[in-house]
């Protein structure tokens, strides 16, 4: 059986690459302000635990947490302005690993009222991260198919 998902029609794609360094320096710059107004607080506490187990598990969490909202942000069509915001939207794992989106806000009626969803994915290697994001209209339709 393949799983096959479906959906009303796509409203944007949205992709971001970066640096590790240059976010690394960014955040020791600002004294790990940079966290604290990127991150929603799920997240923030996400990258808090990784952070004090292993530094640079820390700042790839960041880094992909980061690449994703400006991701998301080229999917909606908006870039960095209201209703979205660095901390109302938040990447999240489910507890298979996969990301999940979740809104705050007014970005959270925005997305409700025009009945969007967004699927996204991260990754990162040691000098890079990258998240891809695809915004459709409509949930996701999950069927079986022989």
């Amino acid at each position: 059986m393949q799983l096959v998902a479906a959906f009303d029609m796509v409203v944007g794609i949205g992709t971001d690459i970066l640096q590790m360094e240059r976010l690394v320096a960014a955040y020791e710059r600002t004294q790990g302000r940079l966290a604290e107004r990127i991150l929603g607080e799920a997240e923030l506490a996400v990258f808090q635990q990784r952070l004090a187990r292993n530094h640079q598990r820390g700042m790839a969490y960041l880094a992909t947490r980061f690449a994703a909202k400006e991701a998301f942000s080229k999917a909606i069509g908006l870039g960095m302005r209201m209703p979205m915001t660095w901390r109302s939207l938040q990447t999240l794992n489910e507890p298979s690993g996969k990301p999940v989106t979740h809104y705050s806000g007014a970005l959270a009626d925005f997305m409700k009222t025009r009945d969007w969803h967004a699927e996204v994915t991260v990754s990162d290697e040691q000098d890079m991260a990258i998240a891809f994001v695809v915004v459709s209209q409509g949930k996701p339709a999950v069927r079986g198919s022989d």
